[in-house]
């Protein structure tokens, strides 16, 4: 069985942070088809809140940003 560790590695953080900056900066028209109200400002307090640096969110944190990306670029 694999360590969280090594699961952790294997998600493309990067593509999902530049995925998420992208959408809350420039991807408005995803963000308000896509999203309610309250997952936009949980994206934004979440992506302030990591500095850009997913190690500075805990483990459900990251989870969240990545399940709100998700549906704001893909629509489900």
């Amino acid at each position: 069985m694999p360590s969280y560790l090594s699961l952790a590695k294997r998600v493309p953080w990067v593509k999902v942070w530049a995925t998420a900056t992208w959408l809350v900066t420039k991807g408005r028209a995803h963000l308000k088809d896509n999203l309610t109200d309250s997952e936009r400002t949980e994206l934004r307090k979440l992506v302030a809140k990591s500095k850009g640096k997913p190690t500075n969110l805990s483990g459900r944190d990251r989870d969240r940003v990545k399940a709100i990306v998700k549906k704001a670029a893909v629509g489900r």
